[in-house]
């Protein structure tokens, strides 16, 4: 009995450790036994059974084939060797391979399941029959594919030969149309010939679409990424689809986050690309309502943004049946209904190819009947964090320069002020309304401006935000104060480098009457000036169109695109006042002083005053075209006013570097187109006696300007250094001079007269 119980034992220990798994049934359908190989491949465990009978099977779903062999078995119709079956398992359907036998134990007869878990072994033999099926279609395919690509090179080199070919004949066509047009006279001949500009430019923008996709079939499409602004992006495609919306007397509507970095760096060529492509399909395809474009980003990072553009329109809407069509070569949706419709059913291939070499990507949402929207995001690199601001505005500025008008009025008898710490946004500003003959006075500082407002009444005053020591918000605030003074219902605008829309709406909030941007643009400035003069002290002058600035033959200013300076851009700014530019300049080269008092704020931890100077430094090199160094300057101006010293210290000789260049590239300028700087207050070279002033005359001099009275105190030092003066004299009364004029510090000019009386 021992030695039957010790086998028993061993048999027990046998089972127990079997990778295959054992299950004995009784043969009324009672389970009497599962080793762990079972529980694992059933799901089971011992306790979860107890004296459960089989139907804990038969209530599974996904175990049908498991319960045919088990009931075969016991009902004695058939045993089984290695059959497969299926078994649902945790959702998953496993392969089981079976074989079932009969034990007697102790004059009771049991069923025995061996079984064993296949599907891995099964997947493998699968496996390796589709590698062998793999391996054979790869041997057709690369034989397929090469045939292809052959054909694929053949018809590419055929497309943009052909393309170049007919591109020569057609434009020789426009060209000769295009005299005939300039030069004919008959109206028929004119129809004609506007019929043939019109059928050829189709043709031409049809073959353009054939070269790019041939390029782009044969590998050459290249992306070529730059730095660009994209309000300058906005404009163009503005201009590109205005007219076409227009003429089909659709409404159009474009909107920008004003946010939006005001220089990236990205493909902008193919960008207008594709955009146009959008915008271009969506007149197309839109009989009547409206079309709208906006532009949104998401940051990826620091230096990095992904740019979201979506068209949005009223037209034909597109069949769910039909978008996998949609970028198709040569395909047309809805070809009865838009059989009329001009193009290649290129573009939307092309806009696909282009936004996968840009990493960009697509979205679009349809309805048919109602309209699509379009939406492309396309990743891009930040050159300047200055946002771009709100962009009807932006367009309202730019069709206003395309066509500057020269000056609308005079005002001989109005008076305006205008406040800025920045002696060079005072001298812009007098420059720009000069021929307005208005009476210009100016401060640069909130508490001239305070001691200004008592004595003085103006029409207008211009005031600047960001100002040491007390600002343009806070410095209005104290004028309201005031009571019993003669600018109690002046209106007061606001100068400001802050573009976004929201902006106006908060300095209106803060008591402003109007705000302007910088760099001011002179017709904006003339046109606010008007509006808020009395009526009755401005005389109307008939504008005459100026013609669009365009650099002399003989100067080259490219070449100072180096320094990091768009001359033309300056000049643009200063009304194309080369004269008044270059006078802008020299005041930009003495303010190298600065640097040393900027040194100073930072070895002294004071970073407030350091952001107030940085941002005169960005608004003067933005004024300038210098754009380089305002976009470096403007990252210190946020750094500084984030309070981030260790930004600031660690960049500070980078912004100092490219302000040299700047420096240097300006200089340069000068020398080779200045008119030279002449000294305007020359000590006069004659014979005889020179005057001598005495200590009343210049204590004269300074009570004016103490008084306020400085139009009268400039007169009298005017009349001064006309005459023949000592030397000594002739230098106070210029340095007097252009402290009030060229540096609009009066406090210096009475400081430098005074010390002479004793």
């Amino acid at each position: 009995m021992a030695e039957q119980k010790e086998y028993k034992n061993l048999y027990r220990e046998i089972v127990t450790n079997l990778l295959e798994g054992v299950m004995v049934i009784s043969m009324n359908g009672k389970i009497t036994m599962l080793n762990p190989s079972a529980e694992r491949m059933l799901g089971l465990t011992q306790e979860d059974i107890g004296n459960s009978f089989i139907n804990v099977f038969l209530t599974r779903e996904g175990t049908d084939d498991f319960n045919e062999v088990i009931l075969d078995t016991i009902y004695e119709k058939e045993k089984v060797n290695n059959k497969p079956v299926d078994y649902m398992l945790f959702g998953e359907t496993r392969n089981l391979s079976l074989t079932t036998s009969y034990i007697h134990n102790e004059g009771e007869k049991s069923v025995v399941v061996v079984m064993e878990d296949v599907t891995e072994l099964n997947e493998l033999r699968d496996a390796q029959t589709a590698l062998d099926k793999i391996s054979r279609l790869n041997k057709e395919y690369e034989k397929a594919k090469d045939e292809a690509v052959r054909a694929n090179e053949a018809k590419s080199l055929f497309l943009s030969n052909m393309s170049h070919e007919i591109r020569t004949p057609i434009n020789a066509v426009l060209g000769m149309n295009e005299m005939i047009l300039r030069e004919c006279t008959d109206k028929q001949l004119l129809s004609y010939a506007a019929n043939i500009q019109s059928s050829g430019k189709t043709l031409l923008f049809l073959i353009n679409d054939i070269l790019d996709m041939s390029k782009i079939e044969s590998g050459k499409m290249e992306i070529v990424k730059v730095e660009y602004a994209p309000e300058d992006l906005l404009m163009d495609l503005w201009n590109v689809i205005f007219l076409r919306a227009r003429e089909k007397g659709l409404s159009i509507s474009f909107s920008l986050d004003e946010t939006l970095p005001r220089k990236l760096f990205g493909d902008d060529v193919r960008i207008k690309q594709i955009v146009t492509n959008l915008l271009t399909n969506a007149v197309k395809y839109t009989p009547q309502g409206s079309i709208e474009m906006k532009v949104a980003y998401e940051r990826r990072g620091r230096e990095e943004l992904s740019l979201i553009i979506s068209v949005k329109d009223t037209g034909m809407g597109i069949r769910k049946e039909d978008m996998g069509k949609l970028f198709e070569n040569f395909q047309r949706l809805d070809e009865e209904k838009n059989r009329n419709i001009e193009g290649t059913g290129l573009g939307m291939n092309i806009t696909m190819s282009l936004l996968k070499l840009m990493d960009g990507e697509m979205n679009v949402e349809s309805e048919y009947g109602k309209g699509s929207e379009f939406k492309v995001t396309i990743p891009q690199g930040i050159v300047c964090d200055e946002p771009t601001g709100d962009f009807e505005a932006i367009r309202k500025r730019k069709e206003q320069t395309l066509s500057r008008k020269q000056q609308t009025f005079e005002a001989p008898l109005a008076s305006v002020l205008v406040v800025d710490d920045n002696s060079m946004n005072l001298t812009v500003f007098k420059s720009l309304l000069k021929r307005t003959k208005m009476k210009i006075t100016t401060a640069d500082s909130g508490r001239r401006c305070l001691e200004l407002v008592k004595k003085e009444p103006y029409h207008i005053i211009f005031m600047d935000h960001m100002m040491p020591e007390m600002d343009g918000i806070e410095t209005l605030h104290e004028i309201r104060k005031l009571k019993d003074f003669p600018n109690e219902d002046t209106p007061v605008i606001v100068l400001t480098a802050n573009a976004l829309s929201g902006a106006r709406e908060g300095y209106l909030k803060e008591g402003f009457a109007d705000f302007l941007t910088k760099p001011i643009d002179g017709s904006l400035l003339e046109e606010t000036t008007r509006r808020f003069l009395p009526k009755e002290l401005v005389h109307s002058i008939s504008p005459d169109l100026s013609e669009p600035y365009q650099a002399p033959a003989d100067k080259n200013y490219d070449d100072y695109l180096n320094y990091g300076i768009s001359i033309a851009k300056g000049l643009s700014l200063a009304k194309n006042d080369e004269e008044m530019y270059q006078e802008l300049v020299r005041m930009f080269l003495t303010d190298r002083k600065k640097q040393e008092e900027m040194r100073r704020f930072l070895s002294e931890g004071n970073i407030k005053d350091y952001a107030i100077w940085v941002h005169g430094l960005k608004g003067n090199a933005r004024t300038l075209g210098a754009d380089s160094l305002a976009d470096t300057a403007f990252e210190h101006e946020k750094q500084s006013k984030a309070g981030n010293m260790e930004y600031v210290l660690k960049y500070w000789d980078e912004l100092l570097s490219l302000w040299e260049k700047t420096l240097e590239g300006f200089t340069e300028y000068l020398d080779t187109y200045g008119s030279g700087e002449t000294d305007k207050y020359d000590l006069t070279d004659e014979g005889g006696e020179r005057l001598e002033l005495s200590e009343s005359e210049l204590n004269k001099a300074a009570e004016l300007l103490e008084d306020f009275e400085t139009d009268k105190a400039l007169e009298l030092l005017k009349t001064w250094i006309a005459s023949p003066l000592e030397p000594s004299m002739h230098e106070l009364v210029k340095n007097a001079l252009i402290a009030i004029e060229d540096e609009f510090d009066e406090d210096k000019a009475i400081e430098l007269l005074k010390p002479k009386i004793k």
